[in-house]
């Protein structure tokens, strides 16, 4: 496919500030540029050499980048947001979406940890995913939308073992069920399903060195440069096949 737009929506998990905080201070990188879409639009080469010529400006002429990710945006956020699409329905777009995890933290909070209300707001977060991929290709007809789990930076303990953020057990079922959720969802040659979650799974709270953490120290429910890189492994895994042939 000949993509001339690429469109990041959802949360943090695709922006740039906590991936660059983090490589700031751990490398003498000032690229401000490291989220994961950042990261599958242009490669940093001189953090990331390996992936030389692996991005989607090495392979797509007069491509358009719109980073419309906002930090803590929830389904809710995204369903408000949806019109704003009208304005690219002529593109043939790559579109990677991230949401989800804001939605199970805000009802564990709203909820007081009742279990019974917890699984059925988490078919609810489900059925608003589905309704916002749907919008998404009714509003882009030509374009091709990468849709992933939500994360587990405790690796499926429900515990951050460093982190003064969080200091309650968290209901990780909960998370694991939202994305069993989203694999019964409709997919297509045009809708796929990337699993962030599995991929992620031990370099969070067990993650046995710093060079194996993937998520960002200060407040690990965000991705460090690391991670942003990997989430991007995961994106060029399943675009690359779509640019060069």
């Amino acid at each position: 496919m000949k993509f001339d737009l690429y469109l990041a929506l959802g949360d943090s998990i695709s922006i740039d500030f906590y991936p660059a905080q983090d490589a700031g201070k751990q490398t003498s990188s000032h690229n401000e540029n490291l989220g994961a879409a950042s990261l599958l639009l242009r490669n940093d080469r001189l953090l990331f050499p390996e992936f030389k010529g692996q991005d989607l400006s090495s392979h797509c002429e007069n491509l358009t980048f719109q980073n419309l990710a906002v930090d803590g945006a929830t389904t809710f956020d995204l369903l408000e947001r949806l019109d704003d699409l009208d304005a690219f329905k002529e593109r043939t777009a790559l579109v990677t979406l991230t949401i989800g995890g804001n939605d199970l933290l805000q009802s564990l909070r709203l909820s007081g940890g009742n279990g019974k209300v917890l699984i059925g707001e988490v078919e609810r977060i489900q059925e608003r995913i589905s309704e916002i991929v749907d919008h998404i290709q009714v509003k882009l007809p030509d374009s091709y939308l990468i849709l992933n789990t939500v994360y587990d930076p405790t690796d499926g303990t429900g515990t951050f073992t460093d982190s003064a953020i969080f200091d309650q057990k968290l209901p990780v079922e909960l998370l694991q069920y939202l994305n069993f959720l989203m694999t019964r969802l409709s997919f297509s040659p045009r809708r796929v399903l990337c699993d962030i979650h599995k991929h992620f799974l031990g370099h969070g709270m067990l993650s046995p060195s710093q060079e194996d953490f993937w998520y960002w120290r200060p407040n690990p429910i965000e991705p460090g440069y690391r991670g942003a890189s990997e989430i991007r492994r995961l994106w060029w895994k399943i675009v690359e096949p779509l640019v060069l042939f």
